[in-house]
């Protein structure tokens, strides 16, 4: 954890001053840059010391901040190579392409930034419901289907929260799910300051149950406090355990970040959360990750994640997570088992996402022959 926190400091403090040089910005400027970079170093302070508007304002500037930051580092990274490419064709092959003014640079990189971080945060806005039905052979409480509401990565606390509450709220209402998981990271910040928002979630109908786990924001936050919301908010915390209801068993396990803080439950391994499970029950594995060894594949009928937010930046899911993780969003059948991850409602950082729009899903569990 430690050595995750030097390296994000090291690279924002890089970001800013690469940003800062190439843009051979005044002065003036550095005041805003330093105040702006030093800002995460605050945030719990105000979460916990200061009064909520202003601690709320005070994060989402830093958080805003960050986010645009980042795209204008992404922006002045690829003129920076579009000038490279454009002095080696003109000495090598006598190609010239038009070289805009360190003026003109400036505003077409601070104005691109600006647009994506706009779009980016609406988008968090933009919920999606995803639908998806799978079939079993296995009782289902003698009825011919269930409907799954699956919520993940929503991040209460900081900057999510009533109008993140909201659209959980809408969709669960509207669809009356019979039963309801969240697979890590619900809150991420002082539970404190969001009880209403637990006791919101607590009056939410669910007649088969809520079953929770633990994600690694949970770890980060504390996770005596992060339990006590969670259990607030009318769910059951699974923690290295699983529970019968007669015609589905529900696992769960902590998240993998519980070892860097010592505060695990054992065990935090699927094959042995799993193999005192009887076959004939529909089992749903909650796993914070989509990571499970190969050999456990087929042992659950149902595992769901999140943790990905599905790239939060498209590119990035389609390159990199899918070659990490079983699946990286979406609803996907491997050698029998179904794994769905969540895109999550929520951010963990900057509230911007990049066509990977935040989603619940429902999933109707329906009985074949």
């Amino acid at each position: 954890m430690l050595y995750f926190i030097i390296s994000f400091f090291l690279f924002y403090a890089l970001l800013h001053l690469y940003i800062y040089r190439r843009l051979r910005l005044s002065r003036r400027y550095i005041p805003i840059f330093i105040f702006f970079y030093i800002s995460p170093l605050f945030w719990s302070y105000f979460d916990n010391h200061v009064s909520d508007p202003i601690a709320y304002l005070f994060i989402l500037l830093s958080l805003l901040w960050m986010g645009f930051i980042v795209y204008a580092g992404f922006f002045t990274l690829a003129t920076d190579l579009y000038l490279s490419i454009s002095c080696i064709l003109d000495k090598f092959l006598s190609i010239k392409l038009p070289r805009p003014k360190l003026e003109i640079k400036r505003f077409l990189i601070f104005t691109l930034s600006l647009i994506f971080s706009v779009y980016g945060y609406i988008e968090t806005l933009s919920l999606r419901v995803e639908r998806y039905e799978i079939g079993t052979n296995k009782p289902l409480f003698n009825k011919e289907r269930i409907k799954v509401l699956h919520i993940s990565d929503v991040h209460f606390g900081r900057i999510m929260r009533e109008d993140r509450l909201k659209l959980i709220q809408e969709v669960w209402l509207k669809e009356k799910p019979d039963i309801v998981f969240s697979t890590g990271d619900l809150v991420d910040g002082n539970p404190k300051k969001i009880e209403h928002i637990a006791q919101a979630l607590r009056e939410l109908p669910a007649p088969l149950g809520k079953y929770a786990v633990l994600g690694n924001h949970e770890f980060y936050r504390g996770v005596k406090n992060s339990v006590e919301f969670t259990e607030k908010a009318g769910f059951t915390v699974l923690r290295g355990r699983w529970v019968d209801l007669g015609s589905i068993a529900i696992a769960g396990l902590d998240d993998e970040a519980c070892r860097y803080f010592k505060a695990c439950v054992e065990p935090i391994e699927e094959e042995k959360v799993l193999k005192d499970i009887p076959q004939d029950r529909f089992i749903i594995l909650l796993k914070h990750r989509p990571k499970v060894k190969k050999e456990v594949i087929g042992k659950f009928d149902l595992m769901l994640s999140g943790h990905l937010h599905g790239g939060l930046y498209f590119p990035i899911g389609e390159l990199i997570l899918k070659r990490y993780y079983i699946a990286h969003q979406g609803l996907t059948k491997i050698d029998g088992s179904f794994v769905h991850v969540s895109k999550g409602v929520g951010t963990g950082g900057p509230p911007m996402r990049f066509f990977t729009p935040p989603d619940v899903a429902i999933i109707e569990i329906k009985k074949e022959e």
